[in-house]
């Protein structure tokens, strides 16, 4: 018998016996075992992975693709609010007529020699006046003849529901520390010890600064409590260029007023002050200033500025949306004021 060739058979002797074989099958046959051997030991699948969910346009991988695309819908969101946040703010710095525009409510610029208004927004307007308050606490304060070197123990009521402060419950601080505490850093708890331990009642303590108000002149003032966490601490931006004015002249309150920094130690621990007025880092010579917040009076500033022919001018700003908006606003204003409000031989600061 004999064999026909055939080259896709290839032939081969074996033991004197032709043996003949398709590779092709054999190969094919070896890759199907290894694939049923892999597919039989294989972890099962999550079915969440494979879930199909209906879509606009058809069906979709659900688990794996939502997952892996909900930081970047997160993202998207983000920038999509300060999108927003920008165009909030994005309207033009001056009118038509180069007069500043201002987010803040209501907003007061007066030359203090001459007694000239400057710049005035909503100036008779009654608002809430945060932490600005703590200008007419320094100057009842004063009023008591407090000595300087005394040391204070911070009770439990000071810090209870006084916002954010470094200072603890039982610290020993000098009452010349906790005057800058409140004036620079406008801790609500110094206030509170300062208060309590001067020797009169707090709400006589009050009481005594509404009278100082209304002798000063300030229309509408009104305050029901030291600190300034009470919305129904309300004054005109008018009453607190004169609040600020009238604290400045005293020259402690001044020179607190001035210092971008300030550290001290108690009993227990090290405290850095900063200052929250961040126009004493700007190009003007600032010798006076208070800032506040609280959510229902917005961000709230009063600064007094000197120029280089010794010109002072007083700057007030109420209600503004943002911290960046206050000294970016306070900025703008007095940039105006400098540049158009004043007689030139007595404005032109420095550049920054």
């Amino acid at each position: 018998m004999s064999l026909s060739y055939n080259p896709l058979v290839p032939t081969r002797m074996r033991a004197g016996k032709p043996m003949t074989y398709r590779r092709t099958l054999i190969s094919l046959a070896c890759g199907l075992l290894v694939t049923l051997g892999l597919a039989e030991h294989a972890p099962a699948a999550p079915a969440q992975q494979y879930a199909r969910s209906p879509g606009p346009n058809g069906t979709r991988l659900a688990s794996a693709s939502v997952t892996a695309s909900a930081p970047s819908r997160t993202r998207t969101r983000r920038s999509r609010r300060r999108l927003r946040r920008r165009a909030t703010f994005s309207l033009p710095q001056v009118t038509r007529d180069g007069i500043p525009r201002l987010h803040a409510k209501a907003a007061y610029v007066v030359d203090e020699t001459s007694n000239r208004v400057l710049f005035q927004k909503n100036p008779a307007e009654l608002y809430p006046i945060a932490s600005l308050t703590k200008l007419m606490t320094a100057l009842v304060f004063f009023q008591t003849a407090p000595a300087f070197d005394q040391v204070v123990e911070i009770a439990p009521e000071d810090v209870k529901n006084s916002s954010r402060s470094h200072i603890r419950p039982r610290e020993e601080i000098t009452v010349r520390d906790l005057l800058h505490a409140a004036l620079m850093s406008s801790d609500n708890v110094a206030t509170k010890a300062l208060v309590r331990t001067c020797g009169i009642p707090t709400e006589e303590f009050v009481q005594r600064m509404n009278m100082l108000a209304d002798s000063l002149g300030l229309t509408g003032a009104r305050f029901v409590e030291p600190t300034g966490l009470s919305e129904q601490n309300v004054a005109t931006a008018q009453a607190i260029a004169a609040m600020l004015r009238t604290a400045a002249a005293n020259p402690i309150v001044s020179s607190i007023m001035q210092k971008q920094t300030y550290t001290f130690a108690s009993d227990r621990k090290l405290h850095r002050l900063v200052n929250t007025n961040r126009l004493l880092r700007s190009k003007w010579r600032i010798t006076g200033g208070k800032t506040g917040f609280i959510s229902e009076a917005g961000y709230c500033l009063a600064t007094l500025v000197e120029t280089p022919s010794g010109t002072e001018v007083t700057a007030v700003l109420l209600g503004a949306p943002s911290n960046r908006l206050r000294f970016a606003e306070a900025r703008r204003l007095l940039d105006w004021t400098f540049r158009f409000g004043l007689p030139q031989s007595s404005a032109a600061p420095g550049n920054d």
